[in-house]
């Protein structure tokens, strides 16, 4: 497959041991190992704890319009609530309530209103992440002189791939769209929900950190060929393949389980 650059990935800072282990909790907006973005889509929140974990450990966060709404219902202490306020409020505002725009303004949340109707939500939050990236990163860097620069290396959309399956499929085309558009996020993407954390491989040999116990990594696993029809090779699975073509309407690697703390997949396409 060609002599291409690694990829390492990591999604094990999203779960409930490492969250923890970080003290990403809501005492304070920790500067963990992994500087991230998070934005929560317009979804119901179905695991209130680890959905607050997550967001206390974010460096900038964005909730795309009537997720705003969902936060706002949530039952919250004080303390809370005032450590989720987000940074930003993005979308066409057709879905947030006046009141809960007007609680969200007053606490110092940013609202930005992109009328264009040829895009989601989802890409008006993103587009709003690349944007104030690099003046956060900056900010970030003058207040830690003696320190290597820290961008954030990751954007993680909470509420992924769940509610109507039309939206969680254009979540999957936001994957594609990441990787390719200079509007978009760099970094790797992660789309998450209370049972699966959801990313795109790149072209290449891909190795992936993947501890599996106790709030960590249940054992399973699937290597779905989104795009396009691929060969793959893994390694750390306990049904290894080699050379394997896998397509829709062929073979796919679903429900295989996790036997590594690390597992390699090689793959011919994204």
């Amino acid at each position: 497959m060609g002599n291409l650059e690694t990829s390492w990935w990591e999604p094990a800072f999203l779960t409930t041991k490492v969250l923890e282990s970080n003290n990403c909790n809501l005492n304070s907006r920790s500067n963990t190992v992994h500087q991230y973005a998070a934005i929560v889509v317009n979804q119901p929140i179905e695991d209130q704890r680890r959905f607050l974990d997550i967001l206390a450990g974010a460096t900038l966060t964005v909730f795309a319009d009537g997720a705003a709404n969902y936060v706002k219902d949530l039952k919250l202490t004080e303390s809370e609530d005032d450590r989720l306020i987000p940074d930003f409020i993005c979308g066409d505002l057709d879905s947030i309530n006046p009141e809960v725009r007007d609680y969200y303004e007053k606490k110092g949340s940013k609202v930005i209103q992109d009328p264009d109707q040829y895009s989601s939500d989802l890409t008006k939050s993103l587009k709003c992440v690349r944007t104030h990236a690099e003046s956060l990163e900056l900010q970030l860097n003058a207040n830690q002189p003696n320190k290597s620069p820290t961008p954030l290396t990751h954007t993680v959309i909470i509420g992924g791939i769940g509610g109507r399956f039309d939206q969680g499929f254009s979540q999957l085309h936001h994957l594609y769209k990441a990787s390719t558009e200079t509007l978009l996020p760099n970094g790797q993407l992660f789309l998450v929900n209370p049972q699966s954390i959801c990313f795109l491989l790149n072209k290449g040999m891909n190795k992936i950190s993947t501890p599996v116990g106790r709030g960590l990594f249940a054992e399973n696993v699937g290597i779905i060929p989104i795009g396009r029809p691929a060969m793959i090779t893994t390694s750390g699975l306990e049904w290894d393949v080699t050379d394997w073509y896998t397509e829709f309407g062929g073979q796919m690697s679903t429900s295989n389980h996790i036997k590594s703390d690390t597992i390699e997949i090689e793959t011919s396409e994204r």
